[in-house]
């Protein structure tokens, strides 16, 4: 259905009951809405809602609580990455999947993309098994509760105490998670598996108790990978997604204790 009075295109199929998956594409141009919508037109439970201005992306994704963000970098009003960093500021978005759809394919705006919070990135127009394997894998991380934070842990610490409580554990818990991967990336320099699978159980614990539940992921595969491989006990592309995820916990925690307010 398309409301030809406001600039969010929602493109939508059938339901079955269950909550689709809710994607927000973000991107000025009508063209790249309507091939999208064309390559998804096959997926029922896939809605898609295009914003083609992107100073309302953050309020109309606050109305519409997508499971995943695809946004373009360049667009006139608004800089791709400042876009970014506002929907990773936004409490209700600072945890929700951004994955960039660009025409530019160069290794450094790809490592500035994902520094600033980007979870993923895919040169437009992808081929639709690839678009879809990707919405996909996003909607299923969000689905199995192994997103980057699990913000009902945060609502049961705003319960438990002041926020003041609350905002020392995040500024502590974050702290430390820097020092374990720093100490990871040393331990992975010297190949030390000791070292690594010490590091990756305390940040693992650490980051159960805060809800970053993919980070603790990470942490546990860190482990099992030291115990199975001690010659060659992380590989650079887990090092690097620690890194990254660490990245976006740091954003959404960020957000979360920006709220905290006395009651």
């Amino acid at each position: 259905m398309i409301d030809p009075a406001s600039d969010l295109h929602a493109l939508s199929s059938e339901r079955d009951g269950r909550r689709p998956i809710v994607v927000l594409l973000v991107d000025d141009q009508q063209f790249i809405c309507t091939a999208l919508g064309l390559l998804l037109k096959s997926e029922a439970d896939i809605e898609l809602h295009c914003c083609l201005w992107a100073v309302n992306a953050v309020a109309l994704a606050n109305q519409i609580e997508p499971t995943l963000i695809l946004q373009d970098l360049v667009m006139p009003e608004i800089d791709g990455l400042t876009l970014v960093r506002s929907f990773r500021a936004n409490p209700r978005t600072a945890a929700t999947p951004i994955v960039v759809l660009s025409g530019n394919d160069d290794a450094a705006t790809r490592a500035r993309a994902l520094a600033d919070g980007v979870d993923g990135y895919l040169v437009k127009l992808p081929p639709k098994g690839e678009l879809i394997a990707c919405i996909r894998q996003y909607a299923s991380r969000s689905a199995g509760g192994s997103g980057t934070l699990d913000l009902s842990v945060i609502d049961r610490f705003r319960d438990a105490g002041a926020p003041d409580f609350t905002r020392r554990l995040i500024d502590q818990f974050l702290d430390e998670a820097r020092e374990r991967v720093r100490t990871l990336r040393d331990a992975a320099g010297r190949a030390d598996a000791g070292a690594l699978k010490a590091s990756a159980h305390s940040l693992k614990g650490s980051s159960m108790v805060m809800g970053a539940s993919r980070l603790a992921t990470l942490c546990a595969q860190v482990e099992d990978q030291a115990a199975a491989t001690p010659e060659r006990p992380i590989t650079p592309a887990l090092l690097a997604d620690i890194d990254q995820e660490l990245v976006r916990v740091q954003h959404a925690l960020t957000a979360q204790k920006d709220t905290l307010v006395p009651r």
